[in-house]
């Protein structure tokens, strides 16, 4: 699996920028203001590609209390990225979530981390790149998750 460290600004050609969005597709901090300023990502839509970008509704902006969209709604979508990126294999899909420091979605690098591993039986495509602490924590969610299975085989 390819990794990257620190903040991304730009990409290689073939680079697409995956971040968190909202509903409404405003696109005003954090990863999202990143994806609008420097890969296309496009004000009122809010999920899918768009530039060189592609969105991940992570935060309901007509709820108060965060997080806001339920982690199975973000893993399927994380799932779509997976085919998405699997029916692309040219490009090379840099998903800009961090395994430190906090997100504006409410959850911790943690549950997003449990989020994007997918169900035990999906492969995560050799075109996604996470940021190299993310990685880490999605390693070990996965090495966790098999763990379980084992034990209830037992």
């Amino acid at each position: 699996m390819r990794t990257y460290k620190g903040r991304l600004v730009t990409l290689p050609e073939n680079g697409v920028f995956v971040f968190g969005s909202n509903t409404e597709g405003r696109h005003g901090k954090g990863a999202a203001l990143d994806a609008r300023t420097y890969f296309g990502a496009e004000q009122g839509n809010a999920n899918g590609p768009q530039g060189r970008s592609y969105a991940i509704i992570t935060k309901d902006l007509t709820k108060t209390k965060h997080p806001s969209v339920d982690a199975v709604t973000i893993a399927l979508q994380a799932l779509g990225l997976y085919l998405y990126a699997s029916q692309n294999p040219y490009k090379k899909f840099y998903v800009a979530y961090s395994g430190t420091g906090t997100n504006l979605n409410g959850y911790t690098n943690e549950e997003m981390a449990l989020m994007f591993c997918g169900p035990h039986y999906v492969e995560i495509p050799d075109n996604i790149i996470f940021e190299e602490e993310f990685w880490k924590l999605i390693v070990n969610k996965k090495e966790q998750h098999r763990q379980e299975i084992l034990n209830k085989k037992q």
